[in-house]
């Protein structure tokens, strides 16, 4: 046998070391494993085992579960309306009992969770207008997820509830003559609260509306109309149906002969099968009054609503808000036909007289000699308010060209006269990207 070195020896000795613990390991596993059986067995024994679509067993329901912990919370709900699942005692109906991605644990996003059970696309929520928390699933700006002192599970009483987001409103409504619906807060009776098929959420047509309290047959109601069969017909054309400075809440201002009760200097008398039809067309009955506005039709570029002779495209017939009778402030007015200024106003600089809707300051409403019916050319135009920027300017007008187009350099080639992202209205930054449109690198 021949001698061993210490240096084998080492080895060998490391060699037995390593055995010992990879079959200490082994017999750790094995202890393991058998562990494991010994607790399926038991819970397989006496109750169901997390898998294979079962859970562990509680001790408690969920609703006692909860409750083990969240006591106050039990406490604060009692005597108050109770969210359904809540009153089941369905906690996890809306909370992950273990771990989620959202606050309070809830199942899912909060602009979503309440549709889980609520069907979103039902009419009640998507009737086509929707009240803005609706449509960005802001439930919980008006309702409690537990519970409420309120139906409905409301945050607040609904008469102070509205009134929460439309400040404005409230402010409007505070007049000499207020409806009483608005004075009592009872927006509902008129308004859907969710999403309606008509505009400003209505849950009929307006005439319809107030046709449900005030009574069209009566006498009083007859005489005060001129006996013109009205209460099928556009009641909101001459009255504000929230508050006005004025008696019986009519608008602002009044057309004379509405004013004055003389309806048939307009229309057929009120015993005629047809009494709303108008006693000649249009623009040749408007310009019996108006004559002296038709003087200036005559220029070169006509409105068109002027040219197809459609006055109250713009104008009210009856009554008003608005000076000149204008159906709508002009920003919205001019939005409705001209759709593209819809997305201008809101970009993130506004021209201020376009933000206080006044167009007529730079356009002529019905006729005019310059393109974009712009009441001068854009030079002389700009320089009524912006006398001072074009002293220290870039050089522009007569004799300046733009590269780009060819035509004379003036303000807009480099401004948006209505909006912009940019300061200062530019089309582009002004760091360096407006100014390489024209000024190439060569």
């Amino acid at each position: 046998m021949r001698a061993v070195s210490l240096a084998e020896s080492k080895v060998k000795g490391q060699n037995k070391e390593t055995l010992k613990s990879k079959i200490g390991m082994k017999k750790r596993t094995t202890y393991l494993i058998l562990a494991a059986i010994a607790v399926v067995g038991i819970f397989s024994a006496g109750a169901p085992v997390l898998g294979a679509g079962k859970e562990v067993a509680k001790e408690k329901s969920y609703e006692k579960l909860c409750y083990t912990c969240h006591k106050d919370l039990k406490q604060t709900w009692e005597g108050k309306n109770v969210h359904a699942p809540v009153a089941l005692g369905n906690c996890v109906g809306c909370h992950n009992p273990h771990a989620s991605n959202n606050q309070k644990l809830v199942l899912s996003p909060r602009n979503q969770y309440c549709f889980d059970c609520h069907e979103k696309n039902s009419p009640e929520f998507n009737s086509g207008h929707e009240h803005k928390p609706v449509q960005d699933g802001l439930c919980l700006s008006c309702h409690q997820p537990h519970a409420s002192l309120q139906p409905k599970l409301l945050s607040v009483p609904q008469k102070d509830l509205c009134y929460g987001c439309h400040q404005k409103e409230k402010e409007k409504f505070a007049q000499q003559y207020v409806h009483q619906p608005v004075g009592r807060a009872e927006c509902l009776k008129c308004h859907s609260v969710h999403s309606s098929s008509r505009t400003d959420l209505l849950k009929k047509g307006p005439s319809e509306l107030c046709a449900q309290c005030h009574n069209g047959a009566t006498p009083n109601f007859k005489t005060a109309h001129a006996n013109y069969p009205v209460q099928n017909k556009g009641c909101a054309d001459c009255h504000d149906p929230h508050a006005s400075s004025q008696r019986n809440l009519t608008r602002k201002v009044a057309h004379v002969p509405m004013a004055k009760k003389l309806c048939s200097y307009c229309h057929l008398p009120p015993d005629n099968p047809t009494p709303f039809k108008l006693v000649k067309a249009e623009d040749t009955l408007c310009r019996t009054c108006h004559a002296d506005a038709w003087k200036e039709f005559s220029r070169p570029i006509v409105h068109a609503p002027v040219t197809q002779g459609k006055c109250t495209a713009c104008h009210s017939p009856h009554a008003s808000d608005e000076r000149f009778l204008m159906k709508q402030n002009k920003t919205t007015l001019c939005a409705d036909c001209h759709k593209e200024f819809e997305q201008k106003l809101s970009l993130k600089v506004v021209h201020d007289p376009v933000a206080k809707g006044q167009c007529e300051l730079c356009h002529e409403p019905h006729a005019g000699s310059t393109t974009q019916l712009l009441k001068a050319e854009v030079l002389e135009l700009c320089k009524r308010c912006h006398a001072e920027e074009h002293k220290t300017s870039h050089p522009y007008g007569k004799g300046v060209l733009d590269p780009r187009t060819g035509s004379t350099l003036d303000c807009v080639s480099c401004h948006d006269p209505h909006s912009s992202d940019e300061e200062f209205l530019t089309y582009y930054n002004r760091d360096r990207e407006l100014c390489i449109q024209c000024h190439k690198k060569v």
